[in-house]
């Protein structure tokens, strides 16, 4: 399992159907958290570069940037532009199904949990 983007460029590195890759049609956001860390930014005086940056993240221009390196943008319209490489896909949250972030982890992904489950080989 790994994010959209990495399958696009394991295709571009061996060539489009040389790894078998499977497509849900409904996955869960993954989103990479991006934040202004404050006691950083006072400290080194770039409070104004860091917002800037923030803020073209999610603006057109920084949206097209990501779409063009297969990473989903949130703009509908820019994800269209790109549907060849980002297909349609239902996404949720992990509050939708899971409850909060700290529940899921403890219930699938902690040590004897429903992931390792998934891996455990049969005797």
């Amino acid at each position: 399992m790994t994010f959209e983007s990495e399958v696009v460029s394991v295709d571009k590195e061996f060539g489009a159907g040389k790894v078998d890759a499977i497509h849900p049609s409904a996955s869960i956001v993954a989103e990479n958290p991006v934040a202004i860390v404050e006691r950083t930014v006072q400290k080194k005086g770039t409070q104004e570069q860091a917002k800037a940056y923030l803020d073209f993240l999610y603006s057109d221009e920084g949206q097209e940037i990501a779409a063009k390196h297969n990473i989903r943008p949130r703009n509908e319209a820019i994800l269209k532009k790109y549907s060849q490489a980002l297909r349609p896909i239902k996404l949720f949250t992990v509050a939708d199904y899971f409850g909060s972030l700290g529940e899921a982890q403890k219930v699938h992904f902690n040590d004897g949990g429903q992931f390792d489950k998934l891996y455990t080989v049969g005797k």
